[in-house]
């Protein structure tokens, strides 16, 4: 496979049947207290801490917890273990290598992710592998149980069905979700 085929496939991973398996091992293991000696599959320690600073910008504790502190890091080490070809793998590390000095010496890390973000969705091929990061995060954060029940408007137990609720900027719902950062 060619680099360019590699990029263009890596947004199709979640479509891949295998997602589906690596998901909801991700989702059980939630469930369970955390384990301080959680292993990566995939990455190397500095590139599972460098997942770990990117994903901590894109999804920063607020009122609910950080990606991070959800393990999203190693739901996308999981990913990239069991899902990704060797080419997508590759074009993955190789985006990571070609951010870390920068990004860790960057001022301001969120501007950094901007710019980078842009360029990604702008079809700048040495940023592609930013969006499929981005997607990875949100997907690994959302169906988390901090995601899903204190991030969004989780009804345990639904009610009778509503087809107009009034929504306002409170309202926390996933249409509000975007992977782009606003500027």
């Amino acid at each position: 496979m060619h680099r360019r085929t590699a990029i263009q496939s890596l947004g199709l991973i979640t479509t891949s049947t295998l997602f589906s398996g690596v998901l909801a091992g991700f989702i059980s293991s939630c469930a369970q207290p955390s384990s301080p000696d959680l292993q990566a599959e995939f990455f190397s320690a500095d590139e599972l801490d460098l997942v770990r600073q990117l994903v901590d910008v894109i999804l920063p504790e607020t009122k609910t917890a950080s990606a991070s502190m959800v393990n999203t890091h190693l739901f996308i080490d999981q990913v990239c273990a069991k899902v990704m070809t060797s080419d997508q793998q590759q074009v993955f590390r190789e985006g990571l290598t070609g951010i870390k000095e920068t990004f860790v010496k960057a001022e301001d890390k969120t501007s950094y992710l901007t710019t980078l973000d842009r360029k990604a969705f702008e079809g700048d091929e040495d940023s592609a592998w930013f969006r499929t990061l981005k997607q990875l995060a949100l997907i690994g954060f959302f169906t988390s149980q901090e995601g899903t029940t204190k991030a969004s408007n989780y009804v345990k137990i639904p009610e009778a069905y509503k087809g107009e609720i009034p929504a306002d900027d409170r309202t926390l719902n996933y249409g509000k979700t975007s992977l782009h950062f606003n500027v």
